[in-house]
């Protein structure tokens, strides 16, 4: 008989309990001005070319706001508006704080705008920075059009955005891509840093053929040559450099 009045007993224990935390947790809600959860910090975690304070501008979050009624996902969608922003991840450090964690892209090539700048264009075709010092390593960008010449601009064509980003991507043993010329859209020409041509045939196809470049370079000392063409599908044209 008392053992069952102690689970009885257990059991309103339990869910009187689960009113409490019930209960707080919507008065953390409703009622911002009590200091139980509210946001005192914010930590920004993987931004090298972003400035912390416009990520927390961005994001909209005001100090003493109650920590559950922050919407992250908002807040996330409005800090990768930033140029330099590939993806943004919130989350809530209870009881006073949110981190947010950054992933800046990776520039991949720079060019010359029709104003004097020079752009340089991270992954997914966005322009990062209308300045280029210390950015010499990435590709020469010749043709192709931008939506603009300031942070945030893009390249129109999504053909070269799937080609400089498989560029980026791939491994190309003893090739390093120093220049595009896509000024001719049938033609897309790349241009090693030794001298060798490489050339992918028209823009919309040329980040189809990174893939067989990249078997072609495990395969064959494609420094030894001047030319790859690789513009009619499958096959391969080398041609030897002259020695002299």
């Amino acid at each position: 008989m008392k053992e069952g009045k102690s689970k009885r007993r257990g059991a309103v224990w339990v869910s009187g309990m689960g009113g409490v935390l019930i209960t707080v947790a919507i008065i953390a809600l409703y009622t911002p001005w009590l200091p139980i959860f509210d946001l005192r910090h914010v930590s920004i975690v993987g931004n090298r070319h972003t400035a912390g304070s416009d990520v927390v501008r961005l994001s909209g979050f005001k100090r003493g706001a109650a920590l559950p009624s922050l919407h992250l996902r908002a807040a996330a969608a409005r800090i990768a508006t930033l140029p330099w922003i590939k993806t943004a991840e919130l989350k809530r450090v209870f009881p006073h704080g949110v981190q947010i964690e950054i992933a800046e892209r990776v520039p991949v090539a720079r060019r010359q705008s029709s104003d004097g700048k020079c752009l340089l264009i991270g992954e997914g075709g966005i322009v990062v920075s209308d300045a280029c010092e210390g950015w010499n390593e990435t590709i020469l960008l010749a043709g192709g059009s931008v939506s603009g010449t300031t942070p945030g601009a893009h390249v129109l064509e999504p053909a070269l955005v799937r080609l400089l980003d498989g560029l980026l991507e791939a491994t190309l043993a003893g090739l390093t891509v120093r220049k595009v010329d896509v000024s001719d859209a049938a033609s897309t020409v790349l241009v090693d840093d030794s001298g060798t041509t490489v050339l992918l045939g028209a823009l919309d196809v040329a980040a189809s053929r990174i893939r067989p470049l990249e078997a072609l370079c495990r395969a064959v000392n494609v420094g030894s040559y001047e030319l790859i063409d690789l513009r009619f599908g499958g096959e391969a044209t080398l041609v030897p450099r002259v020695r002299r």
